[in-house]
């Protein structure tokens, strides 16, 4: 009678493995059809929360920046733009200290990746996206206009 029992819970038991490897598996092909770029945004070493991270086409506030997609940093900084398409773009972060999701100049302070103002580098990189994600495309320098 005991084996009766424990037939249905190795039933049980053997289609949770089959899914999870199923689950598994499509997370991965999720997570390969989208191309991500990640990084870390701070400042003097802390981390900056709520700052909006932009891909853009332009480096140049006059251009309007062309914006392509973005994300929002978390609380300790870290940002994750994902469905990114092939291309080149600037990286901006922006923090926006009212939160009205518009810069101001006067108020909000913005950050491009590749900036280095120790070093007296003031003009951005580009990132290149093909097909690979790309992880650590820190902005460690947000300043007011």
């Amino acid at each position: 009678m005991s084996s009766r029992k424990s037939a249905p819970f190795l039933l049980i038991i053997l289609l949770l493995s089959v899914f999870n490897c199923d689950y598994q598996k499509i997370a991965s092909e999720i997570d390969n059809a989208f191309i991500e770029i990640s990084g870390l945004v701070t400042e003097n070493g802390e981390a900056v929360s709520g700052a909006l991270v932009l891909l853009v086409a332009s480096a140049s506030i006059s251009d309007g920046f062309g914006l392509s997609n973005g994300s929002i940093t978390t609380d300790n900084g870290n940002y994750i733009i994902i469905d990114v398409d092939a291309g080149e773009y600037y990286i901006v972060a922006v923090e926006d200290s009212n939160g009205n999701l518009q810069f101001d100049i006067e108020s909000d302070r913005l950050g491009f990746y590749g900036v280095n103002l120790d070093e007296f580098d003031i003009v951005p990189d580009i990132v290149t996206v093909s097909d690979e994600d790309i992880e650590d495309i820190n902005i460690t320098y947000l300043t007011s206009m």
